[in-house]
């Protein structure tokens, strides 16, 4: 019997050099892809957290604008009385200096609280001569009727911005949107609405405008009984 010797052929399996060049390929693509992906998430992250303070600071003071001038006071103004004492005013001086002056029975700063007797709050944009950057600044002072019974206490709360606009709405003004005034004093009326458009300084990272209108909803209910 003769003996019989048998060959198997073995198929040898593997990618070819094309094949590994092409996965290589879809790889970089995909991996560039998350790349670019997350340096955009991390720069819209960074951009956020550096307006957090701009967002935070705009909205206290928009905020606290709010609850004060829902509870101005307007005193009673006997007829033999002159001149009227005015429970707001908003003025712009010649350097600049935008001010608003009102009376209010709730004078919130950082808290809310109604007080028995108002209170004469004034905000004050203007520039710092020593450092020359612009403040805002808070000054109050109680009253007990229209008479000072305290002394002033004036704080700069803010400083950073580039510009502040701020229009009251003419109390006597039929349509709102043709009442806004950068002066306006009242005394017996007070203003429909306050417009305040707050500009914080430009560069690489921030570029802010805030527009605001608050309206005076108890416009018919401020003298206290």
């Amino acid at each position: 019997m003769s003996g019989k010797i048998l060959y198997i052929k073995k198929t040898s399996k593997g990618f070819t050099l094309i094949e590994i060049l092409l996965v290589m390929l879809i790889t970089s693509v995909l991996v560039l892809g998350v790349n670019t992906a997350f340096r955009q998430a991390h720069m819209l992250w960074s951009r956020v957290e550096k307006q957090r303070p701009v967002y935070q600071k705009t909205r206290l003071l928009v905020d606290t604008l709010r609850e004060e001038l829902a509870c101005l006071y307007l005193p009673k103004i006997e007829e033999e009385q002159q001149p009227q004492p005015a429970a707001f005013s908003l003025s712009t001086l010649q350097d600049g200096t935008v001010r608003l002056s009102f009376l209010t029975m709730n004078p919130v700063w950082q808290g809310t609280y109604l007080s028995s007797l108002p209170e004469k709050v004034t905000y004050e944009f203007s520039t710092d001569p020593d450092s020359g950057i612009k403040i805002l600044t808070r000054t109050k002072q109680l009253l007990s009727g229209e008479k000072p019974v305290a002394a002033e206490q004036k704080k700069t709360i803010f400083s950073g911005f580039s510009g502040i606009s701020i229009q009251a709405s003419d109390p006597d003004a039929g349509s709102l949107a043709d009442s806004w005034k950068n002066e306006l004093q009242c005394s017996q009326k007070p203003p429909k609405a306050v417009k305040m458009l707050l500009k914080w300084p430009k560069d690489e990272q921030t570029d802010f405008e805030f527009e605001t209108i608050t309206k005076i909803a108890a416009a018919g209910q401020l003298t206290p009984p």
